[in-house]
């Protein structure tokens, strides 16, 4: 009786060590899940899923006992993301996760990055779309040159001339102001002549009645 109470007694300490260190290495994971998103948004980067996945397991930081690694990094970077207020997370066009810290980028400047990976012609269609609809204002053509968007002034007059003879995308249009600062506006959101006025104001207006 003795000898099965010690065997028994000593299957139950391995137990507890066994579970302690899984609960290490998964703490151990979390922290530098939340370490990659915070490094990756200060050099104004995204992170994909896919791509925290593939480094915890080049860092050997999954649990040894887990039976799908990736479905345990998964489970681990939902509830990092839900106990940081800084970190976030958007959905892709094709379904892909992408994370970021709001200690170092606003949502819409994330939203840009994301849309960056996909197709150029309607990231500049929905910025444009976006910025008519929520502010509501024009946005002049050349921030598209500048970052995040890092276009050349051609590709941004390209993506224009394509614009035009597209159906879908015929609401963006341009406005000149007396100063000749192009800025796109979308007849979705804005009044020709209305988004006319707001791009005059911000172009020229402003600085002269400060």
């Amino acid at each position: 009786m003795r000898i099965k109470r010690a065997y028994r007694s000593g299957n139950e300490e391995a137990g507890n060590v066994v579970e302690t260190n899984v609960v290490k290495e998964g703490e151990a994971g979390a922290q530098a899940i939340a370490a990659m998103i915070r490094q990756r948004s200060e050099t104004n980067q995204l992170i994909s899923e896919s791509e925290i996945v593939r480094r915890v397991a080049d860092q050997h930081l999954s649990t040894s006992a887990a039976a799908d690694p990736a479905g345990e990094v998964g489970n681990i970077l939902r509830k990092v993301v839900e106990g940081s207020e800084d970190l976030h997370e958007l959905a892709a066009q094709d379904g892909s996760w992408h994370y970021y810290s709001s200690d170092f980028m606003t949502e819409a400047y994330a939203t840009i990055l994301l849309r960056k990976q996909g197709d150029h012609l309607r990231l500049v269609a929905e910025t444009v779309r976006q910025n008519s609809a929520v502010y509501p204002r024009p946005v002049p053509m050349d921030i598209f040159t500048e970052p995040p968007f890092d276009l050349t002034r051609q590709e941004v007059l390209n993506y224009l001339e394509r614009m035009g003879a597209e159906e879908e995308y015929r609401d963006i249009v341009a406005t000149t102001t007396s100063a000749s600062r192009v800025f796109l506006y979308s007849t979705l959101h804005l009044e020709p002549e209305y988004a006319s006025m707001l791009a005059e104001w911000l172009d020229v207006g402003q600085f002269e009645n400060p």
